[in-house]
């Protein structure tokens, strides 16, 4: 297991550095003139020569090989550079909107599996019952909703019509339920689904029909050998839908004011705040090669018979 780790991270080092190398140069070709944005951010009318004097200062003028290697050195050194539109550094604006992001992210997480772990389990249990074709409507209909559909019809009945929540957002970071919620929408079938299949397939083995014979009461064979088995393909899905929740929370967060990195990132792409982009691709990039890989390890926590190697 620890040999396995050490490789997988040996191997994240050449990953990031592609990814690295790939979104310097789409930053670069796509973001426009850098110095002139710096320029237009410090003097209302930023002369030619005022913007040339930028260039030269922050090194603009060089080739672009030199920019990225001059660049990675500040990066490993944890200088992403500072923001054209606040002048903060780019990994403080990250830091102080990650925690909303994050809020966001583990209650979206804790009320996925609140409702779709018992709903799966249940729908496996009574196959073809009436509460097993509800269920299959929710799923569905839950696949087919757009996320930002739902959000702003939950914002207008609770924001405006039951002022249960606050249209504008606030200060507190607090993440109201229908935020949550309306991330979820479209991983509620695809769980459901995954779970009542892989369950379903499972209590169809000899190892269950055995355990019934021995009497073991029907939940306990459920939940400590069915559920075991029928973990691992929902545990892969559970990382992918995880990072989902981090990377693509920009529109949520616009519709319900939340000052995360989602709307941060949308924010940068919008006033081509360069550094703050680069900070934000890189960092979630790490981020998944971490969340993969801590997958991969649940695979052998889950059943030791898988042995990583």
């Amino acid at each position: 297991m620890i040999r396995y780790v050490i490789k997988r991270i040996i191997l994240m080092i050449p990953v990031m550095l592609a990814v690295t190398v790939l979104m310097f140069i789409l930053s670069s070709l796509s973001a426009g003139d850098s110095a002139r944005i710096i320029a237009e951010k410090t003097y209302n009318a930023p002369t030619q020569e005022q913007i040339e004097e930028i260039r030269h200062r922050e090194g603009l003028d060089k080739p672009l090989f030199q920019q990225y290697f001059s660049w990675l050195g500040k990066v490993v050194q944890g200088d992403f550079g500072e923001s054209y539109n606040t002048g903060r550094p780019a990994l403080q604006e990250l830091q102080s909107a990650f925690p909303v992001t994050l809020r966001l992210a583990l209650k979206s997480l804790v009320l996925l599996l609140a409702i779709s772990v018992p709903l799966g389990v249940f729908s496996a249990v009574y196959e073809n019952s009436l509460f097993d074709k509800i269920t299959e409507v929710f799923s569905f209909l839950s696949v087919s909703m757009p996320a930002f559909w739902l959000g702003l019809m939950l914002l207008y009945l609770f924001g405006v019509k039951l002022r249960m929540i606050s249209v504008i957002g606030g200060t507190s970071g607090e993440v109201p339920l229908v935020a949550a919620f309306s991330m979820d929408i479209g991983f509620f079938g695809v769980v459901i689904r995954m779970i009542r299949v892989s369950l379903r397939d499972s209590l169809k083995q000899d190892y269950i029909r055995a355990c019934k014979a021995k009497g073991i009461p029907v939940w306990k064979i459920i939940w400590k050998h069915g559920m075991k088995n029928s973990l691992i393909p929902v545990s892969t899905k559970i990382v992918s839908i995880v990072i989902s929740l981090l990377c693509g929370s920009a529109v949520i967060e616009s519709i319900f004011s939340l000052n995360g990195i989602g709307a941060l990132a949308l924010e940068a792409v919008t006033a081509k705040d360069t550094p703050v982009l680069q900070c934000f691709i890189l960092i979630l990039s790490a981020v998944v090669v971490l969340l993969n890989l801590l997958a991969d390890i649940s695979y052998s926590a889950i059943d030791r018979r898988i042995q990583l190697k």
